[in-house]
């Protein structure tokens, strides 16, 4: 356990007091990390301050030699703890039970060759238990992988048989223990049927057999976790107020510290009323700390120091806006803008606007694309210079976030002078339409023949049409073959996404991945969902 400035401040300084300028001690207290461990950043691209080791050998563990190896054995005191409780537990009911740890993760939180997460220490590999095929218990035993049978085959062909009761008390254990606050546990589905049908059978509590449910999942980006299990906890709530982020569900069970999370942002926004000497760097930290917290609830006051008169601070205004992303900050953009008299200021502005949420943007995009529209955004000073920028800049929320009907408008500006306007114009029509054309006559003239097509139509006929797609796009084999899109140039993955989310309503945004993750994802959920999905 370990205690911060931050929570001994947090108890004597009431809300009133933090919405007034802080002194410099307290705000250099309130930026400053905690001692001990502290886990920043998401799972997939974060960091580990302070990591804590688990030591080599425990009660109930023993760390692979792989791992030792690869000095994967540091996480944060929260996730040692979790783990040595939980096979303390299991050696407690079943004396002798060591099992095998695999990855934690490096020291320094870095990304590790073997996983795209287990970099800010809240990620773990626990091996399973197994038992020969007459009863005997395995200690430490390497990673095997289990088949729909419970059975697996080591490397020496010894055959190995998956230890029900003892995996049973290991996620029991993990699921009940209040401290670890525990996300997930990923585990095959055929491995997850297995434990809960001992849960069952053996009276588990309802309660935890509910947990157990839903904690225990199947990834649908790696291997199904036939061979060990991956435990990952949420952030502590001390972490999320210095930038720990969590992603994907929540679980009604945790509190994840969302009042202590807000509370921690509004004290670290009131250093960005401080004024003096020193402020500007203060001011520079503290945005990077509401960035760092992904601290929507203060974009106002990010917004605010858009204006600032200090280049710095406006610079890393601009990119904890662009970090947080939320889709109202562009409304604060447009308020900033007619004050601007800095065209490259202006036209950063308003590039930024696109790397926010873009559906929620188009109406915004409209208005600037809309004749006087630049006009009514711009100061008068530098209209001239910033206006294509910003026009380039909504057009590229169109391309990524549009629809059919805004094709009409893409082709006229795809006719204009300015070569910017006409480059970015050409390539969001690529996007909507799914064919690549020379230039807007030639957008026109084939609008004007599918102008009757729904988009997967356009889609279908830009892919290849019947050569591409013999059984037609709209079937299984349809949906296999724009997977096998998914890894194509920018224009094609758009296109392929768009009809796969239309065709299984499997809502997934492929900007958000590589390429390569991309498809991946979706070859691993198709061969989950393929057969019980309908498609239109």
């Amino acid at each position: 356990m370990r205690v911060s400035l931050l929570v001994m401040i947090s108890l004597m300084v009431s809300a009133e007091a933090a919405a007034s300028p802080p002194s410099a001690r307290e705000a250099k207290a309130w930026l400053a990390l905690p001692s001990g461990s502290t886990s920043l950043g998401r799972t997939n691209g974060g960091q580990l301050v302070g990591a804590v080791a688990l030591p080599p050998r425990g009660a109930g563990y023993a760390v692979l030699s792989h791992a030792l190896g690869r000095k994967t054995n540091f996480g944060t005191a929260e996730l040692i703890a979790a783990i040595e409780r939980a096979t303390r537990a299991v050696r407690e009911a079943y004396p002798g039970s060591v099992l095998g740890i695999g990855n934690l993760g490096f020291a320094s939180g870095e990304k590790i060759p073997w996983s795209v997460s287990h970099q800010s220490g809240r990620d773990g590999d626990l091996g399973m238990y197994a038992t020969t095929l007459d009863g005997q218990p395995i200690q430490a035993m390497p990673f095997y992988d289990f088949g729909l049978d419970g059975l697996a085959t080591g490397p020496g062909g010894q055959k190995v048989r998956f230890d029900v009761p003892r995996n049973l008390k290991l996620v029991v254990t993990l699921a009940e223990d209040a401290e670890a606050r525990v996300q997930y546990i990923f585990v095959a589905t055929w491995l997850k049927e297995m434990l809960l049908a001992e849960a069952r059978r053996t009276g588990v509590r309802s309660e935890t057999i509910a947990k157990l449910a839903e904690l225990m999942h199947q990834p649908t980006d790696s291997n199904p976790h036939a061979d060990h299990y991956h435990v990952r906890l949420f952030c502590s709530v001390e972490d999320r107020q210095y930038g720990c982020l969590n992603r994907g569900p929540v679980r009604m069970w945790v509190d994840l510290g969302d009042r202590e999370h807000a509370e921690a942002a509004r004290r670290v926004a009131s250093i960005l009323t401080m004024t003096g000497r020193g402020a500007e760097g203060l001011h520079v930290r503290a945005l990077e700390r509401l960035g760092a917290m992904m601290a929507a609830s203060e974009i106002d006051a990010v917004i605010a120091a858009l204006s600032s008169p200090a280049k710095a601070v406006r610079k890393a205004a601009l990119a904890t806006v662009i970090t947080i992303g939320d889709p109202t900050a562009a409304e604060g953009i447009v308020r900033v803008l007619p004050e601007v008299t800095d065209a490259d200021w202006a036209a950063a502005l308003f590039d930024a606007v696109p790397a926010l949420d873009t559906e929620a943007l188009v109406p915004l995009a409209e208005r600037a694309l809309a004749p006087g529209g630049v006009e009514g955004l711009l100061h008068v000073k530098v209209r001239k210079m910033a206006g294509p920028k910003v026009r380039i800049a909504a057009i590229r929320v169109l391309r990524d976030a549009g629809a059919a009907r805004h094709v009409e408008a893409l082709i006229a500006l795809a006719a204009e002078r300015d070569a910017g306007v006409k480059r970015a114009a050409l390539d969001a029509l690529e996007h909507r339409t799914c064919h690549k054309l020379r230039d807007a006559k030639a957008y026109r003239a084939w609008l004007e023949r599918h102008r009757a097509e729904d988009e997967l139509g356009w889609i279908e006929r830009g892919l290849g049409g019947a050569k591409a797609f013999p059984r037609g796009m709209r079937t299984k084999d349809g949906v296999a073959r724009l997977i096998a899109r998914l890894a194509k140039r920018p224009a094609i993955r758009a296109c392929a996404a768009r009809a796969l989310v239309a065709l299984t309503g499997h809502e997934i945004d492929w900007r958000l991945r590589t390429p390569a993750r991309n498809k991946k994802h979706w070859t691993s959920w198709w061969a989950d969902n393929a057969e019980a999905s309908a498609l239109p």
